[in-house]
């Protein structure tokens, strides 16, 4: 697992995380890495609370989303890519 991928999803846990998160369990958890023999990496991650993340991408960038519970109950999706230039996410 790519250390930027555990990072992240250890900090999108983090940032939504509620006493009722605890009990959470993992449901999914896909890494394949190095696919073409450049670096380029496939990762999905899906959790009981409701969030889950995938991503793919090489040494180049990378795009994904991911799902967030929102106050209202309804998945909050955010789709992404970072490159050279930065993290660009998109609310939606």
């Amino acid at each position: 697992l790519p250390p930027q991928a555990v990072i992240f999803a250890l900090l999108l846990v983090a940032v939504h995380c509620n006493e009722d998160d605890r009990e959470a369990q993992l449901l999914k958890l896909e890494n394949r890495q190095n696919l073409d023999g450049a670096g380029q990496f496939q990762h999905e991650i899906e959790v009981s609370n409701g969030i889950s993340a995938k991503a793919q991408g090489n040494v180049n960038g990378i795009q994904g989303e991911y799902f967030l519970p929102g106050e209202d109950g309804k998945p909050i999706r955010v789709t992404y890519t970072a490159d050279a230039n930065g993290f660009h996410p998109q609310l939606q």
